[in-house]
Parts: C-alpha cells; sequence; structure tokens
C-alpha cells in the first residue's frame, strides 16, 4: 500500500507541474519585471460611515483572502498585474464587487461602503450549484458560517461549529472527547449520507465514511457552507441529506497566523501558519496545529467505578501548500497533509489512534465569464488501531476484548467547466469525478479463557459520475436551477478470512440516476419563495458490503450484493425581510429513504445487512435575526424534524422515531461588537428528546457557550471563551432507559489565548 501510495504522488505532482509549467509559459512571457502588487483599504457601513468588522475581501485567483480588522481595515498581498474582481461580503451587509487594476510593486487603495441587506445570509457560496453565487439568491436551503461568526464563536473544534445549524444533527459529545470515528446528519438521514469536503478534497474515511473533524484545522478555517437536501445531482454518492463544505484561508505571503491557548483540565492548543515567497508567482503555506488535554471523566458520578478515568486525546495536524499563482487567470496548487489522533476513551484499555498522510492538486485556468477549467486530485492513505475492552457491571474490572486494525486507501480526481451567460443561462457546469477506495479490517478478538480468533476483511471500490448544472432566469423575479448526474460504481475484490479459510465475493457493478430541479421566484424586493424536488442516493461502504465481525454472541455476515439507497424529497421556503433591521426565512421539507441498509437476523445468533427498511423525514426550520442598533446582532433559529421508520425486517416498531435524531433543536446567538469593547457573543442551544442507536432516550438539554475578543494592539488579539457557562450536566449516551450507566457532555470548560496575525 505504501509504494503504491508514492507513486500516486508521483504521478499527481508530475501532471501538475507539467500542465501548470505548459500553460504558465506565455503568461510568464509577458510578465512584468517588478514583484508583485497588493490592495488594500478600509470596509465601512455606507449609512452609519463605522467601520465594519470582520468583512470578507477576497479575489478567486490568486486565491487571496483577508478579513478586516476592528478599524475595517484589510490588505490582500502578493498579487500579480492585473485586472481583479474582489469581492467583499459581511454579515447584515449586500455583497459587492469592484473591479480592481493592480500595478507590479503598488499598493492599490480601494475603500468600500457597504449598503444594508440580508441578515442572515449575505456570503457569496459556491457549494449550491458549483458556481460563485449569492446565498440569499439560490433555489436551496442554504447556511454559511462567515469569518465573522467563525472567530467570534465559543467553540473550540470544527465539528461544533455546526451546532449552530439546526439542521445540523451531531452526537452529543464534542468531537474533543469521543472517538476519531464521528458521524454527521442533516435532516435525520444518519450517518454516511451527507457529503463532508475540505477544500473540495472528501474528509470521510475509505472504509466505513467515518468524519474525522480534527483533520480540519479550526484557526484554518475561512467560512463554512452548508446545503440541506438531496445534493447528488452535484456531489454524487452519499449526498442524501446534504453537503458540508469547509474551505481553508487562503495565506498570502507576508502573511501569518499564531495562536496560543490554553483552558480547563490542563487544555492546551497552539497553532501557526504563514505565508513564504519563493519566486515570481510561486509561494507556499506552512501551517501546524497541536492541541492536547482537556479530557473528563465521561461516565455520571453515580455510575463510575474504578476502571473510570479522565478521556484524554491529542491532536497533530501539518500542512505544506504549495502555490503557483503568475496571473489573474491561472493558479495551481500542491498540498501535503500529515495527521495524527490518538485518544483514551475514558478506561485503560480503551484507546483509539490515527494515522493519516495525504495530497492533492489542483489547477485553475481561465475566468468565469469566458470559461474556465478546474482539475483536482487527491491521494490519501489512512491506517487507524481500535482496542476495544468490556467493562464489568460495578465497573471495578476491565478486560481488553478485541484489537481492530484498519488501514484504508483513498484516491480521486475531478474536471470542472464553469461559464456564466452561456446560451442564455445565467451560469453553466459541467464535470465528472472518480474516487477509488480501498480498505481493510483486522480483528483480533481475546476470548476470556486467553484464547484468541482473527477475522480479516476488505476490498474496494470504484465510484465515478458526470453531472451538469444550469441556472437561467427567463424573467427577471425567476430563477430556475437543472441539475442531473449520472454515477457508475464497481465493487470488487471482496474477500473474507476467518478460521474456516477464505472467502471471496463476486464483484458487483450498480448505477444511479439523481436528478434535481430548484425554483426561487422573488415576489417583492422584501420577500422570496423557493421550491426544489430531488433524488439522491448511497452507495453501500466497504465495511457494510465485506465486513465480517463478531458481537458478543452473534456473528454478522457481509453482503456484497446490497443495492444503493435512495431519497426522493421536496422542500418549500420563504424568505422575508421587511424591514433593513429584521428578517426571517423558513424551509419545510418530506424526504422518503427507500432501501435503507440494515441488520437482519436471518438464522440463531446470525445477522447480515439487507436493503429492507424505508424512513421518512418531515420536518420544518426557520430563522429570524434581528439588527436593532448598529453593534448589536441577534439571531435565532429552530429545526423540528420528526423522522420515523416507515417499512423494516420482521420485529421492527413501524412509526418508531430514527434514533440519534433530535425531536428538535433551537439557537439564540446573541452577538455585539464594537472597536472599544471588542466582540461579545452568547450562544444559547436546547435539544430536544433523542434516543440512542438502540432506542433508549435521552432527555432534553439546554447548554450556554460565551466568548469575547478584543485587539490589544494592531494586529494581537486576546480572547476567552467559556463553554456550558452553567455547567449543565446532560446526557450523551445511556447503556437502557431503566438503571442504565449514563455518560455524560462536555463540563464548564474556559480558555483563554491570544492570536498574533497579519492578513
Amino acid at each position: 500500500m505504501q509504494v503504491s501510495f508514492w507513486r500516486s504522488v508521483h504521478a499527481i505532482v508530475g501532471a501538475a507541474t507539467t500542465v501548470a509549467a505548459l500553460a504558465a509559459a506565455p503568461v510568464l512571457g509577458a510578465q512584468e519585471r517588478a514583484g508583485p502588487g497588493s490592495i488594500r483599504g478600509v470596509v465601512t457601513s455606507r449609512d452609519t460611515h463605522q467601520p465594519i468588522f470582520s468583512a470578507r475581501v477576497s479575489i478567486a485567483s490568486p486565491a487571496r483572502a483577508a478579513a478586516t480588522d476592528e478599524r475595517g481595515r484589510y490588505t490582500l498581498r502578493d498579487i500579480p498585474a492585473g485586472t481583479y474582481a474582489v469581492s467583499i461580503t459581511a454579515l447584515g451587509r449586500s455583497p459587492a464587487l469592484d473591479s480592481v487594476r493592480v500595478v507590479a510593486g503598488e499598493a492599490t487603495t480601494l475603500d468600500v461602503a457597504l449598503e444594508q441587506g440580508s441578515l442572515l445570509l449575505s456570503s457569496v457560496i459556491v457549494s449550491a450549484t458549483r458556481t460563485p453565487t449569492q446565498s440569499n439568491q439560490v433555489a436551496s436551503t442554504v447556511n454559511v458560517l462567515t469569518p465573522y461568526q467563525i472567530r467570534t464563536s465559543p467553540a473550540r473544534e470544527t465539528q461544533d461549529l455546526l451546532r449552530e445549524i439546526p439542521g445540523v444533527e451531531l452526537p452529543r459529545q464534542s468531537s474533543a472527547v469521543g472517538g476519531t470515528s464521528q458521524i454527521v446528519s442533516i435532516r435525520g438521514v444518519d450517518e454516511g449520507r451527507t457529503v463532508v469536503t475540505f477544500d473540495g478534497v472528501p474528509i470521510t474515511d475509505a472504509w466505513g465514511e467515518w468524519v474525522d473533524w480534527s483533520k480540519v484545522p479550526e484557526p484554518l478555517l475561512d467560512r463554512v457552507e452548508v446545503v440541506e437536501g438531496g445534493t447528488s445531482n452535484l456531489y454524487g454518492n452519499g449526498a442524501m441529506g446534504g453537503a458540508i463544505s469547509f474551505f481553508s484561508r487562503p495565506i498570502a505571503p507576508g502573511s501569518y497566523d499564531l495562536q496560543l491557548d490554553g483552558g480547563s483540565r490542563e487544555a492546551r492548543h497552539l497553532f501557526a501558519s504563514t505565508g513564504v515567497p519563493i519566486a515570481r508567482g510561486l509561494s507556499a503555506m506552512l501551517t501546524g496545529d497541536y492541541a492536547d488535554g482537556g479530557g473528563y471523566t465521561l461516565i455520571a458520578p453515580q455510575n463510575a467505578g474504578p476502571v473510570d478515568q479522565p478521556s484524554q486525546s491529542i491532536r497533530r495536524n501539518a500542512l505544506a501548500r504549495l502555490e503557483y499563482a503568475p496571473s489573474s487567470q491561472l493558479s495551481a496548487y500542491l498540498t501535503g497533509h500529515l495527521f495524527g489522533d490518538s485518544r483514551d476513551l475514558g478506561t485503560a484499555l480503551s484507546q483509539t489512534n490515527r494515522r493519516s498522510s495525504s495530497i492533492d492538486a489542483g489547477l485553475d485556468y481561465g475566468v468565469l465569464e469566458r470559461g474556465q477549467l478546474s482539475l483536482r486530485a487527491w491521494d490519501s492513505e489512512q491506517r487507524e488501531n481500535q482496542y476495544v475492552s468490556s467493562v464489568a457491571a460495578d465497573r471495578a474490572s476491565e478486560r481488553r476484548t478485541a484489537l481492530l486494525q484498519i488501514p484504508s486507501h483513498d484516491w480521486g480526481a475531478g474536471a470542472q467547466w464553469t461559464r456564466t451567460h452561456l446560451f442564455g443561462l445565467q451560469s453553466f457546469a459541467l464535470g465528472a469525478d472518480v474516487r477509488h477506495l480501498n480498505g481493510f479490517t483486522g480483528e483480533t478478538d481475546f476470548a476470556a479463557n486467553g484464547g484468541t480468533s482473527q477475522l480479516l476483511s476488505g476490498g474496494d471500490q470504484l465510484l465515478g459520475g458526470v453531472f451538469a448544472q444550469g441556472v437561467l432566469a427567463p424573467i427577471e423575479p425567476l430563477r430556475v436551477e437543472l441539475g442531473a448526474r449520472v454515477d457508475h460504481w464497481t465493487n470488487a475484490n471482496g474477500v473474507a478470512i476467518d478460521a474456516n479459510g477464505a472467502t471471496s465475493y463476486p464483484d458487483q457493478s450498480r448505477d444511479a440516476f439523481s436528478p434535481r430541479v430548484g425554483i426561487r421566484y422573488q415576489v417583492a424586493r422584501p420577500f422570496s419563495v423557493h421550491a426544489a424536488v430531488y433524488q439522491a442516493f448511497r452507495a453501500p461502504n466497504l465495511a457494510e458490503l465485506y465486513r465480517k465481525f463478531t458481537s458478543g454472541a452473534n456473528t454478522n455476515l457481509p453482503n456484497p450484493a446490497l443495492r444503493p439507497e435512495y431519497a426522493r424529497g421536496y422542500e418549500a421556503g420563504l424568505d422575508w425581510q421587511p424591514a433593513q433591521w429584521v428578517q426571517v426565512k423558513g424551509t419545510a421539507y418530506n424526504a422518503d429513504m427507500r432501501d435503507l441498509n440494515t441488520f437482519v437476523v436471518i438464522a440463531p445468533n446470525t445477522r447480515q445487512r439487507q436493503n429492507v427498511q424505508k424512513t421518512r423525514s418531515r420536518g420544518g426550520e426557520a430563522y429570524l435575526a434581528v439588527h436593532p442598533i448598529q453593534p448589536l446582532m441577534l439571531s435565532a433559529s429552530v429545526n423540528y424534524d420528526d423522522v420515523k421508520i416507515v417499512a423494516g425486517p420482521p420485529g421492527t416498531k413501524i412509526g418508531q422515531r430514527v434514533g440519534r435524531v433530535p425531536v428538535q433543536k433551537q439557537v439564540l446567538r446573541v452577538s455585539y461588537t464594537s472597536p472599544a469593547l471588542g466582540s461579545w457573543t452568547v450562544i444559547g442551544r436546547h435539544e430536544g428528546v433523542t434516543t440512542t442507536l438502540q432506542g433508549v432516550p435521552l432527555a432534553p438539554y439546554t447548554v450556554l457557550d460565551a466568548s469575547v475578543r478584543r485587539e490589544i494592539v494592531p494586529g494581537f488579539t486576546g480572547f476567552v471563551t467559556l463553554e456550558n457557562v452553567g455547567n449543565a450536566s446532560y446526557q450523551i449516551a445511556l447503556t437502557a432507559a431503566q438503571n442504565g450507566i449514563a455518560s455524560l457532555g462536555l463540563p464548564r470548560t474556559l480558555r483563554v489565548g491570544v492570536e498574533a496575525f497579519r492578513y
């Protein structure tokens, strides 16, 4: 596997270098001899003339972005001579787009005054249509976490940022204390059915589609885009619930960001990132991220025993990116990423760790008005070890029961051509992508009498698809989005090896078609409605297809004949801003999911996954934002999700709620920002009744988080965050409804830190 990884590294580096050199040759020949230029200025409010803090100012190619400081100032550095479209966005303001001519070796000034605009969606989103679009114009339910929301959030982990979005359903435990393998759901579709990417590259693992949020350092984030509802028309496999896209902040040469913080229970965190100039048009970005400590005893005090101890985690990230951007029409990059995650999960013998290495490369050539070609490729290798233990009923003793070793390999590539104003369309995108997954699990079971048994299972999966997406506006108030995608995949080389010998499984091939139609109609300037209908799918993952394992007295058999799962859904919503200081939006939705695979008892003590379950998700979400005075912003959101089983194998309780999907979620955010006092944020989160995967009910809970940030001197900021201000005790797991062992969520956690930066 190591040999194949480095062969892929060599191939991607060679291809990216060759294409970049060929495309850049004529550009470099004409480039001026002087060094690069820059764009700088001040962003203010048009009505009050006050500076706007944390407005995002960016250009697309070369990728440059900056967030304004408390004085509204920004700088975009190391920009080749040329003409650029500069995008300026800020929460509560209408986006602005200005054209600027950059002269080599000089600083160009661009001061911008933003008008009042959408209080909920005022940024530009890419993931909803694969084309840059104002987020309050797309015919989808979208949410964007802006640089301001990320920087002022009390959350210390990337996963926990998403808790502000009510349609996103996460386990109750923070990713800082749970295992390396995490899940995510949107609108109740459950784990493995939401696409999650970081700079366009999937971060779900190749074996079981688990998400390791720690691979995305929170201080490196520029923005987060969430598209709800089926999006397989754009992203193919797994996008039954929607798509979550993380984007890193471009670090230009001469820029840096250094963050140091610590807090409760000896938590420590260090983040550093800098841009380094190498040659004309060529630069590097280096990033390091380390965190440990902050763990606690998960088991409730009344249930804890001698074996229980504080959980511990250590996270390590090292990223290096080489960027080549000689002009406004050409940019290319190559990124290497090393990641390590080691955890003690609350007892001495329960441990897990992951090690991964990956590279990805990309190239963008052209401009949207005349056609832009984007190429992406990646290669990733991961090795995970899980030490499983069994704890006695009195929690006085513990015995190691299994060791799982899970090596996996994932590579893929994609191409997209995009153009605006083609054949009467506002935008058009045509693309194709491919992804190959290879994974195995080696399970060593330890019997109480000292004996051992071993199981090995795994295989390969190759997925590929082509898609087209067009946006048209036949009349001025109407916007129509039409998209469709065809996917084909093959499951191959499936094998399971145990004491009885090796079993090989036949190869299988499947196809899927994923259409989507969305419309948005601007009834009046402050009021619009939108609707969409779609079909999305998910192919079974390698663990579901090929893993053979034991669980207690049960033997779980693989099923290489598993079919894809499908979701057919529709939604309708509105967006109303009757005054500049208040806005309301909401969406009602329905999705019918069929052929979901679940375990079925096929013989005494023998189970197998089969496509037998159907569920229905019905619900809605609503948002309210109020901006009564310039420094103060209040926003509230609520989600109601009624997800029930419609059909299943014999013994299924028809009408039972799907586990791990809360009935309702509410979020309240209050932010106050001024140059004198800094940025103060309070976030209240409430989650209603939910159940564990086994159907055990968990009680509702409410948590209050708070943070304050203030610039001490220009380029140097201090911050304090407090999670779970009231030290609320809430359940994250429960083994049984009566007399069960309960695990508790994050207790009160204080962090104090400083950040030195130059954007």
